[in-house]
């Protein structure tokens, strides 16, 4: 069974590359570090605009070749996302952007490239309405040749035997003491902190702690003892949005972020409010804003007026 869906599977992609009628590129025999395998199918509005190809190896050099049409990222920028999924340092890394040469066909065509260091390069060309991208780490090839891949059948195949990722064994790690209500808002804010640095400079991706889960669920339950309201569900909710309100203060104001006077009494006025301990907080309107901003409430605004004191 497993086999026949898989079958149905490649013979699927294959069609849909076919029907969208794009001319799929990649690495010329003579370059290829390993065997190409199929990457990703990239699509926009429902129309496919994309095809990956990839070639890796475990601790060896990983290279995509891309075949796109429309509007792409810079090619530096494509770079810089490539590094930071890496876990690498892009802020860190010497930049060098240049002029070169694709073989396409066996064709030299204008293109341009970028380099990152010594392990990252990337390259770009167009031709016949077709954007070929080349990313690289651990590889380099001057000049980079590509082909064009007439049957994407082979690739897709080699799925089959590509083997399945290490699992990474389960760290047991205790919540931290307090209230859940405000542990998990501290939680959320320096992800929040850790995940803006990550992706300004690149480096090791932040995740989120193991106990997260069984931190919002403490909270969870927290809110319905403090609410009065047994419903789950609407604990959930309540939850979710006092983070997400949290969350949206600390991005968008200063005062937020660099006041801990302000930051202390928002938060705390908050959470009086979400638990319905004391609802008529002086912030009530401006939370009110946010929580009805999609009916055009100026929530930024009523924020604003709080934090300076006008009513």
């Amino acid at each position: 069974m497993g086999q026949e869906r898989f079958a149905q599977q490649t013979a699927r992609i294959s069609r849909e590359i076919r029907d969208s009628g794009l001319r799929v590129f990649a690495l010329a025999a003579a370059v290829e570090p390993v065997d190409a395998l199929f990457g990703n199918l990239v699509e926009t509005d429902g129309e496919l605009t994309g095809v990956q190809v990839e070639y890796s190896r475990p601790d060896g050099p990983w290279v995509q070749v891309e075949s796109a049409r429309g509007l792409l990222a810079p090619l530096r920028m494509l770079v810089e996302q490539r590094v930071r999924r890496d876990g690498g340092r892009y802020a860190d890394l010497a930049w060098a952007e240049e002029e070169t040469t694709l073989l396409v066909d066996g064709r030299p065509e204008p293109a341009e490239t970028v380099r990152a260091g010594d392990r990252w390069q990337a390259w770009r060309c167009d031709t016949a309405g077709v954007r070929i991208t080349v990313v690289s780490r651990d590889w380099a090839m001057d000049p980079v040749a590509v082909v064009t891949q007439t049957d994407p059948a082979p690739m897709l195949d080699r799925l089959a035997t590509v083997p399945a990722a290490e699992q990474r064994p389960h760290r047991a790690e205790p919540i931290p003491p307090g209230e859940p209500h405000r542990v998990l808002i501290e939680t959320i804010l320096c992800r929040d902190i850790e995940h803006a640095k990550w992706v300004a400079e690149g480096g090791p991706m932040p995740g989120s702690p193991v106990y997260a889960g069984e931190l919002w669920q403490a909270a969870v339950l927290r809110q319905r003892d403090l609410s009065d309201d047994r419903d789950t569900e609407r604990a959930d909710r309540a939850i979710g949005a006092m983070v997400h309100l949290v969350s949206s203060l600390q991005h968008e104001f200063d005062w937020f972020r660099d006041d801990a006077e302000l930051r202390r009494r928002a938060i705390a006025e908050i959470l009086l409010k979400v638990t319905g301990l004391a609802p008529e907080v002086p912030s009530a309107t401006a939370q009110e804003a946010w929580y009805h901003r999609a009916e055009g409430r100026d929530w930024r605004a009523a924020w604003s007026d709080w934090a300076t004191g006008r009513p």
